[in-house]
């Protein structure tokens, strides 16, 4: 790059700069005359320019943000703050980030959070998503608003951004964009098919990259296809992560404000599983549960799930997806500090059982007992009791003509159960009690 291109761009650049503070400057004088000073200017960068320093700061040590609520170093800091003002939060972020933050609201909102070891610029983020705001950003400028006033007063400086994609056509592209519910004031096409042009802000242009990372693959037209879970109570992060810790999350994902759009095929099958997993983990109580998946052995996961239950464990709930009656892994959300208690209890109601013998099926008929034998081989391939824990009577109607079997299994009540619940969904019929 030649001295002349370098000075050209240098030039560019900060003409752009210098517009961005011009219509800071505009829309701070026409709230002021509206709202008698409602604006905030929180100022941290060094040097903070002239055309803004007229404005008064805010401080970080009122409205319940003080020296201790924020800590770190090293590019990371922890938060806890209840019932904060948003401003003086903001100007503590401002500070710890090196910038100037404008806000455009007039309502002194007030905002709980507690994060650790994080980013000033993520507590940005997150601050903006629980808030339902954007911000844009020009050098040491960042100006925070809705989304609707953001478009109004500072659309002209939105960046326009070019995406490219391999696979996936750009009105195809248009079409998802459409359905996340993106502020995006242009989204044009390029006589090139798989070029888009997007106008709006720094959060819904991550969101329209996230997506293009998601779907634009070799096989894009079957990952167009996509499936949404709707969050009430918890954030998507959090459900991202209690997706992790159960062991079933996402590979391609785009996260929204109260949604999460899943575009993993390998999640569809199981998709029941998933929205039964949310629905028990959805909760005020699970913003800071530990989710853990609990290996059983001698146990179903419903039956575990209601012994649990049964010992009163406060703000503990469990999820057996929908093989309470044969799987074995049931997804725990419980308080942190109950965990160690949750997964002891866990493992003394798995202990094997004493073994007791009861009668689960009956046969009479012709090949009587080659359909009892049959069944118990297939049964044993189900329930994993072995063939020998299973036995076949003699006859037990005493007439050659109408031959009557039983079929009997020696093995813990859970066991039992197991085989039982079996019999039931092969609906083959079944007979006798346990004599548990």
């Amino acid at each position: 790059m030649t001295n002349r291109n370098r000075c050209n761009r240098s030039r560019v650049s900060k003409n752009r700069v210098h517009k961005f503070r011009q219509a800071v400057l505009s829309s701070l004088l026409a709230v002021a005359v509206l709202a008698s000073g409602s604006l905030a200017l929180m100022c941290g960068a060094a040097g903070a320019s002239a055309d803004t320093s007229a404005y008064a700061t805010a401080s970080t040590a009122v409205g319940g943000v003080n020296d201790s609520s924020i800590t770190g170093s090293g590019g990371k800091i922890s938060l806890d703050v209840r019932d904060a003002d948003i401003r003086d939060l903001m100007s503590a972020l401002s500070l710890k980030m090196g910038v100037n933050i404008v806000l455009l609201e007039d309502k002194a909102a007030k905002v709980s959070l507690q994060l650790d070891n994080t980013s000033p610029r993520q507590v940005l983020e997150l601050l903006m998503q629980s808030q339902g705001l954007a911000y844009l950003q020009e050098g040491d400028i960042i100006v925070v608003g809705s989304p609707a006033k953001l478009h109004k007063d500072f659309f002209n400086q939105m960046h326009v951004t070019r995406f490219d994609t391999y696979f996936i056509p750009a009105e195809e592209l248009k079409r998802l964009i459409s359905q996340m519910g993106l502020s995006l004031k242009g989204v044009t096409s390029d006589a090139n098919p798989n070029v888009l042009w997007v106008q709006g802000t720094v959060q819904d242009l991550r969101k329209v990259r996230e997506l293009i990372q998601a779907v634009d693959s070799v096989d894009a037209q079957a990952t167009l296809n996509h499936k949404t879970i709707t969050l009430t109570h918890i954030s998507p992060d959090r459900a991202l992560e209690l997706m992790m810790m159960a062991g079933v999350l996402p590979e391609r994902f785009v996260m929204l404000d109260n949604r999460i759009m899943v575009f993993d095929r390998k999640l569809f099958n199981r998709w029941d599983e998933v929205q039964a997993m949310m629905q028990s983990i959805d909760t005020p109580s699970a913003v800071r549960q530990k989710v853990f998946v609990y290996q059983l052995k001698n146990t179903v996961a419903g039956d575990a799930g209601q012994r649990l239950e049964d010992l009163g464990f406060a703000g503990v709930k469990t999820s057996a997806y929908n093989y309470d009656r044969f799987g074995k892994e049931l997804m725990v959300a419980c308080p942190p500090q109950l965990e160690n208690d949750v997964r002891s209890a866990l493992f003394n109601i798995d202990q094997a059982r004493f073994k007791t013998r009861v009668p689960v099926m009956t046969e009479n008929g012709d090949n009587a007992r080659n359909k009892l034998d049959a069944h118990r081989q297939l049964l044993s391939q189900l329930s994993g009791v072995p063939v020998s824990s299973m036995y076949l009577s003699n006859n037990l109607s005493g007439t050659a003509k109408e031959p009557l079997y039983v079929l009997w299994v020696e093995e813990s009540p859970d066991k039992v159960q197991l085989i039982k619940d079996l019999i039931e969904e092969l609906d083959t019929g079944s007979s006798g009690s346990s004599d548990e």
